[in-house]
């Protein structure tokens, strides 16, 4: 997938697209990414979760002490106030959102998802482009570009 046409699309979903609620959540976005070519950060850490997809290119995640290789079709979570960075000798393809949970909209239920989470271990993982998230995310995009512009209705 070619990023580049989709950079205009992150624009209209920061404008649009700040809040979503669904079974019973209530999440709040702080922003829409789309990065074609994405390369070293210093460390950092957010109050709030962002997770990352791997569109091409080949390069690190690094969470604290921990390591991970990154390539194509990998998506990964940075989870709030963990030290983070990413590195990149030629550029990763990167689309990414970041988000928290509004708890004083949501259930019990959601709640406990979202604490669970921030202890998750597991914060990378392989995904194939037909992936509901990639689908998503994709949908997302094609609709943020199409001239008709029904995705703001």
């Amino acid at each position: 997938m070619d990023l580049s046409k989709f950079i205009s699309g992150k624009f209209y979903l920061n404008q649009y697209v700040h809040r979503l609620v669904q079974n019973g959540s209530s999440f709040h976005v702080h922003y829409w990414g789309v990065m074609p070519k994405h390369f070293d950060v210093v460390s950092h850490k957010h109050s709030f979760f962002e997770i990352c997809f791997v569109v091409d290119g080949e390069g690190y995640y690094i969470e604290d002490d921990r390591t991970y290789a990154l390539q194509k079709n990998m998506m990964f979570l940075s989870r709030p106030d963990v030290s983070h960075q990413i590195k990149s000798e030629n550029g990763l393809a990167l689309l990414y959102v970041a988000f928290e949970l509004t708890e004083s909209e949501s259930s019990e239920e959601w709640i406990e998802i979202i604490r669970e989470a921030r202890k998750c271990s597991k914060v990378i993982a392989p995904v194939s482009d037909d992936t509901i998230a990639v689908l998503l995310w994709k949908s997302l995009l094609i609709q943020t570009t199409n001239s008709e512009q029904l995705f703001y209705e």
